[in-house]
């Protein structure tokens, strides 16, 4: 037996599969995390397991079939005395016993226990898959926000190296303006204090994107070295709907169908404490074989062959009022889980419409910044011009690139704050991974 995650993430049919040749997919990465990853290893074992143990034998539905056999020697002095005075001494007397047989045992009826534990170990089974799935989804949601998080940092370090660079031509310009006599000294400290700043700026991101391409290869469980190229585009689904969401929420949130698992064998441990109240009934059978050969005794040898069978009918009438104690706790157990169920849902339904109206906030930010982004860079042009030409300073011009740079590092935060809005819809509403089905 062996398990097979079969995975649809939505955030891969968004069009987002056409990457360079040495770049790395979303999909691609999920899948090295999904065949890697030790918590879904972990949680596949457990779910096999419980596949493994869901079988009648263990609900105590088959019966019980066991084949004993013994051979004994015996060699001992005798010495028997009557009551009508007559005296046997045998010494070293000789005794050699034979039994071989094959008993079955099985229960009829345990007041419908059997049932119960069947019951029980299908849902166990399915809380197992119930729980790889939420051990998935989170897994995919956690490389899917580490892949979009690289690729807004490495746009920001992108602009933190066009920033390098225009700060060292401004060096340069005031430089050598200075050393011909038509520059200032004050102009040229300017330029360089600015690119020393965009230096340890650009340095700063460096090292930020390195430790994420780090985590993200640990996620991966691959070399931490491994190079990480990433897509620069982060498409953004716009046509989510609220209503759809929170239904895919109340049928397919692994968090929920876990609360509502623990409510039905919450429900399964009451009915196995009622059923110890009902009588049991019980088949016996034996097929037997006994032969024994002695010196001493009534017999030389005595040998039985044959078959037995029997029923057996308990029914207890009075322990202590300890099954009626045991029925009280299981039925507040059985509260305690619908209210946590309720409480689940409840909490589910809050972090929805909180994620979605930050989905919805941040859906307007990203028009908006893409809107001024236009403005800024337009603003931007225009400011070079201006400079070239002598009729905007270095600081004035600085100002203008602030404002630019700015300007798209809060696009990009908008842009990634919205795509992780969707993953989190997504994951809770248990739409990042598919069904985990076994496969014989």
């Amino acid at each position: 037996m062996k398990l097979r995650i079969t995975i649809t993430v939505f955030i891969i049919a968004q069009g987002i599969l056409t990457f360079g040749q040495d770049t790395l997919k979303l999909k691609d990465a999920i899948v090295l995390s999904l065949q890697n990853n030790y918590s879904i290893s972990l949680a596949e074992n457990t779910a096999k397991i419980s596949e493994i143990t869901n079988s009648a034998g263990n609900a105590g539905m088959l019966p019980k079939v066991d084949l004993n056999a013994t051979r004994s020697y015996a060699l001992n002095n005798s010495k028997a005395i009557y009551f009508d005075g007559r005296v046997r001494d045998v010494p070293k007397a000789k005794s050699n016993i034979q039994n071989a047989g094959i008993q079955l045992s099985w229960t009829i009826f345990d007041g419908l226990n059997m049932f119960i534990q069947r019951d029980k170990l299908n849902e166990l089974e399915q809380l197992s898959n119930t729980q790889l799935r939420g051990v998935v989804e989170n897994t995919v949601a956690q490389v899917s926000r580490i892949y979009y998080d690289i690729v807004v940092q490495q746009e920001v370090l992108d602009l933190y190296h066009e920033a390098l660079q225009i700060s060292t031509q401004r060096k340069q310009f005031a430089k050598a303006r200075l050393d011909l006599g038509g520059g200032s000294e004050l102009t040229f400290l300017q330029a360089t204090v600015d690119m020393n700043a965009d230096s340890a700026n650009y340095m700063k991101q460096l090292s930020v994107v390195k430790n994420l391409k780090s985590d993200f290869n640990l996620i991966l469980c691959r070399d931490i070295s491994t190079n990480v190229l990433v897509e620069k585009n982060i498409p953004v689904d716009e046509s989510l709907i609220y209503e759809v969401l929170w239904k895919n929420v109340q049928e397919q949130s692994p968090d929920l169908l876990e609360a509502r698992s623990a409510i039905n064998l919450a429900n399964l441990y009451t009915k196995e404490i009622k059923s110890v109240q009902l009588p049991r009934l019980s088949l016996n059978s034996a097929y037997s074989y006994n032969k024994s050969q002695t010196d001493v005794g009534t017999f030389t040898s005595n040998r039985n062959l044959g078959f037995s069978a029997g029923l057996t009918l308990s029914y207890n009438l009075f322990n202590g009022f300890t099954n009626n104690q045991k029925i009280k706790i299981a039925r507040i157990r059985e509260e305690s889980a619908i209210q946590d169920a309720e409480l689940q849902e409840l909490t589910l339904e809050a972090n929805l419409q909180q994620i979605y109206t930050d989905f919805q906030t941040n859906l307007k930010l990203v028009r908006f910044e893409k809107e001024n982004m236009k403005f800024a860079r337009l603003n931007w042009n225009i400011a070079q011009e201006k400079y070239k030409l002598g009729g905007m300073n270095d600081i004035e011009l600085r100002d203008t690139q602030k404002k630019l740079m700015d300007a798209e590092t809060r696009l990009l935060q908008a842009l990634f704050q919205c795509k992780s809005a969707e993953i989190e819809l997504l994951r809770i509403s248990g739409q990042l991974s598919g069904s985990v089905d076994p496969v014989k």
